[in-house]
């Protein structure tokens, strides 16, 4: 009975990483794509940067979501610290792909400086108030996520991205207003600068998060669960 309890309860605990990272993976992809769509049309940066963002959550998620999977198979090689080398490995790939976004959005924001893009206040406001929906959404599924299954090193990243989506969601929203009432363009580069200084700050904790979690001692091999059981999902 004991074993048949402990499958049960292993068996929900799959659905329940299962729900809790396609949902917020499904909803991101679908809109990301129209994120891009709206950004190329309206013309913002600040939307075609969330769009970014809202794309690499796509791949953190599911990064995510297989390291989750794999970290609660038995003998799964791990770091001395008890974290899964996939979960390592899916966390510093996560903290590339936000360092990359940045660098594009500040080099795109500069350009903009030089040569000021047409932008479409309306059309870009309520784009993004659907997308700040949407974050919100997933941000409080990846919270309830790390609730209940413990804050690892690999939520926390995809956590990450999703902040960083809220805060080029919050941008987006603010340009719009201000291009629509007063159609001030510079609005537009320069809060996606501001958002890419913001998640530069985001993405450096996670980066010396990732660095303490290496120094925590020698890779090792975990071959039978022992002094491990706390850190997995």
């Amino acid at each position: 009975m004991a074993t048949q309890h402990q499958h049960l309860d292993h068996a929900h605990d799959d659905h329940d990483d299962h729900n809790h990272y396609l949902i917020p993976f499904l909803l991101i992809f679908i809109f990301a794509i129209i994120e891009a769509v709206g950004g190329w049309w309206t013309g913002s940066l600040a939307l075609l940067s969330d769009a970014g963002h809202m794309f690499s959550d796509v791949a953190a998620l599911g990064l995510a979501w297989m390291a989750s999977v794999v970290a609660k198979k038995p003998n799964v090689a791990r770091h001395q610290s008890g974290v899964s080398y996939a979960e390592l490995t899916v966390s510093i790939i996560n903290a590339l792909t936000m360092l990359a976004v940045i660098a594009f959005v500040v080099v795109e924001a500069i350009a903009r400086f030089k040569q000021p893009h047409q932008v479409q206040g309306l059309a870009l406001t309520v784009i993004a108030v659907l997308g700040l929906i949407v974050n919100l959404i997933v941000a409080k599924q990846l919270h309830h996520q790390a609730l209940h299954h413990g804050k690892s090193l690999n939520n926390h990243a995809a956590f990450l991205h999703v902040i960083g989506d809220l805060l080029g969601s919050v941008a987006a929203v603010a340009a719009g207003i201000v291009i629509y009432f007063t159609g001030w363009m510079p609005i537009d580069p320069i809060l996606s600068l501001l958002i890419s200084v913001l998640l530069l700050v985001f993405t450096l904790n996670l980066i010396r998060d990732i660095w303490h979690t290496l120094l925590h001692g020698k890779p090792s091999l975990n071959v039978n669960g022992r002094g491990h059981s706390d850190h997995a999902h």
